[in-house]
């Protein structure tokens, strides 16, 4: 068995786009678990309960150097986070082509009401 490590990263605002991001791998691994391929999806809800010696973000990092994927969703909003898991993932693919690294944007109305001027601009 082959198995993808994808590490799907992106702001709080888009938790509900991490979940159906995950039901699509899920139903994906039904075919290709019979291909000899596995999904491995890691979202940093997988992490809540770990300990680290440093910080808990040190630990998603150490994973995106660890994955083949490294995907990237954004809206209206780049946290600092997330800024530092693109870069992780960017860093690491300059030294060892891996992970490669995919970014989508999510295009939906905006309430402007709801966001501010820094996260827009982040």
């Amino acid at each position: 068995m082959r198995t993808l490590k994808i590490f799907l990263a992106s702001s709080s605002e888009l938790k509900e786009d991490r979940e159906q991001f995950e039901i699509l791998i899920n139903r994906r691994n039904k075919n290709l678990i019979k291909k000899g391929i596995f999904l491995e999806l890691i979202i940093w809800e997988d992490f809540i309960d770990a300990l680290s010696k440093t910080r808990l973000q040190e630990e998603y990092n150490k994973s995106i150097l660890d994955c083949d994927l490294f995907i990237m969703l954004f809206f209206t909003k780049v946290g600092k986070y997330t800024k530092e898991e693109f870069e992780t993932a960017f860093g690491g693919f300059k030294e060892t082509n891996k992970p490669l690294i995919y970014t989508y944007f999510k295009d939906a109305p905006i309430n402007t009401g709801a966001t501010n001027e820094k996260d827009l601009k982040s």
